[in-house]
């Protein structure tokens, strides 16, 4: 995604709001690091600049997406996948994940099974979390399970 001085302009605030800067520490953050009290005022590359010293401060860019479905009607080899996005989705919830999206689950479990078949030597490429036998379902949900585990 290419960053836009209006998108810069819009983290900036958000960042302003998730790290509960007051009104004078933003503007004197803004000072130290440009020159300038206002970010209309600032070129692109002050801006990006200034939306870097906010990540080091601690602002954590999330996007809004759609949480993975649960319901039971979706179609799976294995009852596990259900549980893999229960906590995929409790993941997100906790701010764990990025993206908390069906999308992401699926390019996670790809980039976790996918090489255990090739090291096995098995032609298999799996798609999606609804794909998982019983074996792999298992071996992926402890992997979430030891990955959330961290994170906490």
């Amino acid at each position: 995604m290419r960053l836009t001085k209006e998108k810069a302009i819009q983290l900036i605030h958000i960042a302003k709001q998730q790290l509960r800067m007051d009104e004078l520490s933003y503007r004197m953050l803004l000072n130290e690091l440009t020159g300038k009290t206002s970010t209309k005022q600032m070129t692109i590359m002050q801006l990006i600049k200034v939306l870097e010293a906010m990540e080091n401060k601690g602002f954590k860019k999330t996007t809004k997406r759609n949480y993975s479905p649960s319901r039971k009607s979706a179609v799976v080899k294995s009852n596990i996948a259900h549980k893999i996005r229960a906590i995929w989705i409790e993941m997100s919830k906790q701010g764990l994940l990025r993206d908390g999206s069906e999308t992401a689950l699926n390019k996670w479990v790809r980039g976790v099974v996918n090489p255990i078949y090739q090291k096995r030597g098995q032609n298999i490429q799996i798609l999606n979390v609804g794909a998982l036998d019983d074996q792999m379902a298992s071996l992926v949900l402890e992997m979430l399970k030891r990955w959330q585990m961290r994170k906490i």
